[in-house]
């Protein structure tokens, strides 16, 4: 991976083993990246513990996630897609734009690997369970 890629995504990046469930991933951040998210919802931490910092952001990603992907475009719309189904045209610039908003969003997350050299992405089970749900129904 490209030292721009790493120096790009240096805040979203989170330097432990993937984790598949939402609030251990919340957990598991550092504050620079809970107040990324919570700075993309307009969510007020201060004075907060770091537990009531996890349970707020995990209820916003959780209760506006409808409404959040309802807000995207067509195009992001396609590469949420595609990170769900696992297909992704890195070549395609717009999906590092798109990485950098799902990740901003709590959406997904990048766990860098053991050797340094690339990001697993990961989507959290709750909001796949949740995104399936609204495939069907729509």
């Amino acid at each position: 991976m490209s030292d721009f890629l790493l120096k790009l995504f240096k805040v979203e990046t989170i330097n432990k083993l993937p984790i598949d469930k939402l609030y251990p991933i919340i957990e598991s951040l550092d504050a620079e990246q809970r107040m990324l998210i919570a700075s993309s919802y307009d969510l007020d931490l201060s004075g907060l513990s770091l537990v009531e910092e996890v349970e707020e952001i995990h209820k916003k990603i959780t209760s506006e996630f409808k409404n959040t992907l309802m807000n995207f475009d067509e195009k992001e719309h396609k590469s949420f897609y595609d990170f769900y189904n696992g297909a992704v045209d890195y070549s395609d610039e717009n999906v590092y734009v798109n990485m950098k908003k799902f990740t901003s969003l709590g959406l997904m997350y990048l766990f860098l690997s053991k050797s340094g050299t690339y990001f697993n992405f990961v989507i959290p089970e709750e909001l796949i369970k949740m995104y399936e749900e609204l495939l069907k129904s729509s």
